[in-house]
């Protein structure tokens, strides 16, 4: 399985690449400076 990092994952363009990312099944690892929007995203 593949791994991809995304940067800004909080909102906007950074958030929906995480989720087209997670419906094609690579692992994630997401980074943003808003933890209660990032949390909300898991």
């Amino acid at each position: 399985m593949k791994t991809v990092l995304i940067t800004g994952a909080s909102s906007g363009t950074g958030k929906e690449t995480a989720f087209v990312y997670a419906e094609n099944n690579y692992n994630l690892i997401l980074a943003a400076r808003r933890k209660k929007n990032l949390e909300a995203i898991k």
